[in-house]
């Protein structure tokens, strides 16, 4: 098996979409050129639906009832959130510890993910991970078992056209008025794409655990 194709086949679509993948917004960015993982701290925001303030943005309502919007701040740490889950993916990228990813993938992928990460040799995976420059989790949105969450900054993947893609706005797309279950069919629409414009990224809840959802 070739090892992009079988990487698609396990989940790469996942890594795609955090480098940027999907529909793009009008305040994001897209270059061609390659970025190197950035070395700084990065910062934390993207709290849990408990941290969030109660000040909710003027787009929030438009998502629909019952969804809870968590804004940029100092709590995308926290354990059990949609925002942590994404730092600590983007931390073990960065890391080059490539064979954790899969298990930040729903349960039922998680095998054939691995099955197929274990037999590309590190080098390989390398070539076709994304990298970050300044890369915060944003707006996190959260309704029931599923949530989107935001970023800025910038995340290039070798495999996308264009290969570089950067946001500064931290609404981008959240606030086009649109519905959740509108944004959550369009995330799942960036997953599935070859694109390298902006996206949210869409994830899910499994038994009580945060994971990141893949398209197949």
């Amino acid at each position: 098996m070739n090892v992009r194709s079988g990487l698609t086949v396990a989940g790469t679509i996942a890594i795609l979409a955090i480098a940027g993948c999907g529909s793009s917004a009008s305040s994001a960015t897209s270059t061609s050129g390659g970025a190197s993982a950035s070395t700084a701290p990065m910062a934390s925001s993207g709290a849990s639906a408990s941290s969030a303030s109660s000040a909710q943005p003027s787009w929030a309502k438009s998502l629909g009832s019952g969804v809870t919007v968590t804004s940029p701040g100092s709590m995308a740490a926290d354990a059990g959130s949609p925002g942590a889950l994404i730092v600590r993916l983007k931390r073990d990228l960065q890391a080059g510890k490539y064979l954790k990813f899969c298990s930040f993938l729903e349960p039922s992928k998680q095998a054939s993910c691995t099955a197929t990460f274990s037999r590309a040799p590190a080098s390989a995976l390398a070539s076709v991970m994304p990298t970050f420059k300044n890369f915060v989790i944003s707006y996190t949105a959260i309704d029931g078992t599923k949530a989107l969450v935001g970023t800025t900054g910038t995340a290039c993947t070798p495999t996308q056209k264009p290969a570089c893609s950067t946001n500064r706005d931290p609404a981008a797309i959240f606030s086009t008025g649109k519905s959740f279950a509108a944004l959550w069919a369009q995330a799942q629409a960036a997953s599935a794409s070859s694109s390298g414009a902006y996206a949210l990224m869409p994830i899910v809840k499994v038994n009580g655990t945060w994971y990141v959802w893949t398209t197949g």
